[in-house]
């Protein structure tokens, strides 16, 4: 499944009604991330507007599974594209505020052998 696939497939679970871009991201920095630990993240979106995070900017994505599912939202993965592997995130209609979710991410890193494992906290703000 494409990102622009989830982002849609997202969108028609929440009942929005308008279309935002599906390339909106939901973190504006580089996460690094903890290997066989925890790293927890910030990120933000606007009410209704879905967004997405990208894993496998620094290694082959092997697996990515979401563990807690948000509250107030809906949240879903692609398929992998590369190397790569996309969390989109959609607050519920007229939603606003904090939100949370935790996805595993099983990853091998440039030139490694082995794979390594990270839980992904996020924690989502949602803005009108």
């Amino acid at each position: 499944m494409t990102r622009t696939e989830l982002v849609l497939m997202a969108l028609t679970t929440a009942l929005l009604l308008p279309a935002p871009s599906a390339h909106a991201g939901c973190i504006g920095h580089r996460v690094f991330a903890v290997p066989n630990g925890v790293t927890n993240v910030e990120g933000g979106t606007r009410a209704g507007q879905p967004c997405e995070i990208a894993f496998g900017l620094g290694g082959d994505i092997e697996a990515l599974q979401i563990i807690v599912r948000p509250s107030h939202g809906v949240v879903g993965t692609s398929a992998k594209e590369g190397n790569r592997r996309y969390i989109a995130y959609v607050p519920s209609a007229g939603f606003v505020g904090s939100d949370r979710f935790e996805a595993d991410v099983r990853y091998r890193p440039p030139g490694r052998t082995s794979s390594l494992m990270t839980r992904y906290k996020v924690e989502m703000h949602v803005t009108p």
